[in-house]
């Protein structure tokens, strides 16, 4: 299924999710969020979004490379915020790809 990439505003209580006493991601919400859909799906998807697919967008942001070096930056410290070990789950997936 083909994915498309939409930029999202930063909803008001964003910033409040990424908040807690051990650490914090400061939310900038000058910088749009990534996230990867599916083509056919409309504002289902949005009704629907989930953490996984504003992840995705992210990283898919980060790869393309189309949005501003800032945001790039930004998109790669939120993913390793989120996801500490995104390195090892990639490298894990690249492993597994390169033994097929």
């Amino acid at each position: 299924m083909k994915k498309r990439l939409v930029f999202l505003p930063v909803p008001a209580g964003f910033k409040k999710q990424f908040k807690n006493t051990d650490a914090a991601f400061p939310i900038d919400p000058k910088i749009p969020i990534p996230a990867e859909i599916p083509d056919d799906s409309g504002e289902k998807s949005l009704a629907n979004l989930s953490m996984e697919m504003i992840i995705r967008g992210m990283l898919r942001a980060i790869e393309e490379k189309q949005v501003k070096q800032e945001w790039l930056d930004y998109y790669s410290g939120f993913v390793l915020f989120l996801r500490p070990d995104i390195l090892e789950i990639c490298q894990t997936h690249e492993e597994d790809i390169n033994k097929n």
